[in-house]
């Protein structure tokens, strides 16, 4: 599922929620500190100035006379010199004498003083009260000359949340938290501008499930797709790609030798070589521009461009993108589907033939010429072998192109032991061998005298022979030795490839431990020597 949110919206919400968070933290803690510093600070301030006040002897006299006017004229002095809130002097029963208020001068204090009247200085926290939250103390005020208590002064400090969250610098903390939050919504919408042109405007969510849908698709195609670096290095491929050329397990990959050499440097193109024993067909197309140019993609061309001047293009210029296709099965599946074909239609050319020899049999069999029809129905003896059904129908249908052609064939087989191949890689090398020598012996410029193909076939204890000599012109002295060479050939490019009947021919017969070669006598022989029991041959 898509976040309908960009990485950098989440990163400022976090962000944000983060810095909130520590900030209320930081407040809290700021504002529990600086209360419980004031009301620390304010208690060994009242209760000091209010001991110093008690003992005033202005006050002392006063209340020794009881002169109550006095006492009211110096509340504001007393007040303003010990710097509290407020003052108030009460007699020993707590009846108010003068007060900061003297609205309540004769009203009785609401707690009692009989700890204060017995010499006790009392300080405590009120909540309550007109002067609200404050620090206030109590002192007795003692008669210097007899010690007898005059009376009971009480003084306090007013003690406001504002002078508490001034004193624990709330405003700076505030401020300083606003300030971070900002910086990184500042951050956080520079970094999803980027984000936003070098992933083209998508999210995380949706670069995944591309990257997976990618992956995917490249792990599910049957060729090998190899995407190289301006310098060759492999920045990218398939698991077909490391199975045809033999990456699987190793670190870094590297392309083959023979791979690099054959690829052209800087167009596009195809190539055939042989790798690892594997006939490969490599496609190749090279990025001329950095950048997309097809104005069907996906994505917009201003979010192109705004990638691109972040340095972010979709492949760099003189990038390369191989497809490997393996033509190996491919090629060995056309030549069979090529003998195929080849009998279908020789069957088709040898119907009016086979239907004229049944006429020639049931007439030479009703006029009692039973021998010679016999001879005619089995123009050879029956085969031993399933293989030599198809090897002889093979040699009758490719006798009838050669009469299409105008090229006389004519083949022996004598298998008198099971050829040493199996019948279909048997029919490539004779299909092949043959092919090749109708199509000299075809030529137009030839002779009617040269215009023949001799087929000899041997299958016995030793092994299997296999010769086809044409009256073809024969290969010069400078190509007999790259007649077997892998895509080398003489002949127009065909439906099934070039240069590649003859090599394949080799590879069979050395696989099975045999020899092809080509030599010229009264024409052009080429000869396939496969031994019944090969000997191991030595790696080259």
């Amino acid at each position: 599922m898509r976040h309908p949110w960009s990485i950098a919206r989440r990163i400022a919400v976090v962000h944000v929620a983060l810095v909130a968070a520590i900030a209320l933290f930081s407040v809290w803690s700021a504002y529990l500190q600086a209360r419980e510093v004031a009301l620390r600070v304010e208690e060994r301030h009242v209760q000091g100035v209010t001991t110093l006040v008690a003992r005033d002897p202005a006050l002392v006299s006063a209340l020794r006379v009881g002169d109550a006017p006095a006492l009211q004229a110096g509340i504001d002095g007393w007040i303003a010199e010990a710097q509290v809130s407020w003052l108030t002097v009460m007699d020993p029963d707590g009846m108010r004498l003068a007060s900061w208020r003297p609205e309540q001068v004769g009203v009785r204090y609401p707690r009692p003083v009989d700890a204060v009247v017995a010499g006790d200085t009392v300080v405590e926290l009120s909540n309550t009260g007109a002067a609200g939250r404050s620090v206030r103390a109590l002192a007795p005020v003692v008669d210097p000359e007899d010690g007898t208590v005059l009376g009971v002064v009480t003084m306090g400090v007013q003690i406001s949340d504002v002078t508490i969250m001034a004193e624990a610098q709330i405003p700076g903390i505030l401020l300083g938290s606003a300030a971070v939050a900002a910086v990184g919504l500042l951050v956080a919408w520079l970094v999803g501008r980027y984000l936003n042109r070098v992933t083209l405007g998508r999210g995380p969510e949706q670069i995944a499930e591309q990257f997976l849908l990618a992956e995917t698709a490249m792990a599910s195609l049957e060729a090998g797709v190899v995407v190289l670096a301006p310098d060759g290095r492999v920045c990218l491929h398939n698991d077909a790609a490391a199975r045809l050329l033999g990456w699987e397990g190793e670190g870094e990959p590297r392309l083959p030798t023979e791979l690099s050499a054959a690829l052209p440097g800087a167009v596009g193109g195809e190539a055939s070589l042989a790798v690892g024993g594997r006939v490969l067909v490599v496609q190749q197309r090279v990025v001329r521009a950095p950048g997309r140019s097809d104005p069907g993609g996906s994505v917009p061309p201003t979010a192109l461009a705004a990638a691109a001047r972040e340095g972010v293009t979709t492949a760099p210029a003189g990038s390369r993108v191989l497809v490997l296709h393996d033509r190996t099965d491919l090629q060995r599946l056309g030549d069979e589907l090529t003998v195929a074909h080849t009998l279908t239609t020789a069957l088709r050319a040898q119907t009016h033939e086979h239907a004229n020899q049944l006429h020639t049999a049931l007439a030479l069999v009703e006029s009692g010429r039973l021998e010679a029809a016999r001879a005619v129905l089995s123009r050879r003896a029956a085969d031993e072998e399933a293989s030599d059904d198809v090897l002889a129908a093979l040699l009758d249908a490719k006798a009838a192109q050669a009469r299409e052609r105008s090229v006389a064939l004519t083949w022996s087989a004598e298998l008198t032991a099971p050829a040493p191949l199996r019948p279909l890689d048997l029919l490539t090398v004779l299909g092949n061998l043959v092919d090749n020598a109708l199509d000299a012996a075809a030529a137009p410029d030839l002779s009617a005298a040269d215009r023949w193909v001799d087929v000899e076939v041997v299958s016995d204890d030793a092994g299997l022979l296999v010769q086809v000599a044409d009256g073809g012109p024969g290969p010069s002295d400078a190509d007999r030795g790259r007649l077997f060479d892998r895509g080398w050939s003489t002949k127009p490019v065909g439906a099934a490839g070039r240069g590649m009947g003859l090599w394949l021919t080799r590879r069979i017969a050395e696989e099975a431990g045999g020899v092809a070669d080509v030599a010229t006598d009264s024409g052009t022989v080429f000869t396939v020597e496969v031994p019944r029991d090969p000997r191991p041959r030595e790696e080259t």
